[in-house]
């Protein structure tokens, strides 16, 4: 016999349609395909304005060359393409220096209040009032000087092959590391001003019986935290993270100000060259589209997990 009384109320999710089976997109209503329906028209007059009006000619074949280009050694990535791998290092390294900070601070400053954690929120205001070009800009031509970069990239160039290989790779090759560094600097500090009140929301999302329990039970703060909050904090935490993951990459662009060659910087070359202003734009717009979808959809895929689910 099938058990009695009402079924349990399933958990909340803001990946909630997504996590059904069989469901890897949200359903679309009448008024989402009638949006839809808008924006396809929009685009496409948008298109034929632009051609009537300019007697823009489209070249979108030429492109091809600027994103995979075929050599007498065989195929190698365009400006383009080497532009967007370098807008996937900044993004990871920036990403991975503001999870540090924001996860840092934001677990000291939880559920703390007064002097304690004053320093952390003078940083957390200080940083998030700032426009992110300011804050690129002091740190490229100031600490630029104090920041042993020039010693590194000296001990660089007398390292093994091997070594300059795997950090142009990983990193930023000779003769960028200044301005790879100032980028990764800025993005992590200004995001992960933003991560610590993600990290600092999420902790103290969890209820306050959750805390009183765990210390019941003998365990010590970072037990508590480790084994009780940050489990239950996930679930607060991660959407909005997800959020400013896109961010991050989307602000990865002011690099191109300080010449560092990611993907706005080779656009404008690329444009510079062909004449292709549209085709570039367009272009770039639908990769940095495409890196936002992925990341939306990896962290819908972590969001619903049943590790995460408590």
């Amino acid at each position: 016999m099938k058990p009695s009384g009402p079924r349990p109320r399933p958990e909340w999710s803001p990946y909630a349609e997504y996590s059904r089976p069989g469901r890897p997109f949200p359903v679309l209503t009448r008024g989402d395909a009638y949006i839809l329906v808008l924006l396809m028209a929009a685009g496409a007059w948008f298109v034929w304005r632009a051609q009537s009006l300019t007697g823009y000619q489209w070249r979108w074949p030429l492109l091809a060359d600027f994103l995979i280009r075929r050599t007498p050694e065989g195929y190698e990535p365009g400006l383009l393409a080497r532009g967007l791998f370098v807008t996937l290092r900044l993004g990871v390294w920036s990403m991975a220096l503001a999870l540090l900070i924001g996860g840092t601070l934001g677990t000291l400053s939880a559920r703390k209040e007064g002097a304690a954690v004053l320093p952390i929120r003078l940083f957390v205001n200080g940083v998030r009032n700032m426009p992110p070009l300011v804050l690129l800009f002091l740190l490229y031509f100031f600490a630029g000087n104090l920041l042993p970069v020039s010693d590194m990239e000296q001990a660089l160039r007398s390292a093994p092959s091997i070594l300059r290989e795997t950090v142009a790779f990983a990193f930023a090759p000779e003769g960028q590391l200044d301005r790879m560094t100032a980028a990764v600097l800025t993005l992590g500090i200004y995001e992960g001003a933003y991560v610590t009140e993600i990290v600092r929301g999420g902790i103290e999302g969890v209820p306050r019986g959750q805390w009183e329990a765990s210390a019941a039970l003998g365990f010590s703060s970072f037990q508590r935290l480790r084994l009780v909050i940050l489990p239950q904090a996930v679930r607060f935490i991660l959407p909005p993270l997800v959020g400013q993951v896109i961010t991050t990459f989307k602000d990865s662009a002011l690099a191109s100000l300080i010449s560092l060659p990611d993907l706005t910087f080779q656009a404008l070359e690329v444009m510079a060259i062909s004449r292709m202003t549209f085709e570039v734009w367009i272009s770039a717009g639908l990769i940095y589209l495409l890196l936002g979808v992925a990341c939306a959809r990896y962290g819908r895929w972590l969001e619903t997990r049943g590790k995460w689910r408590v």
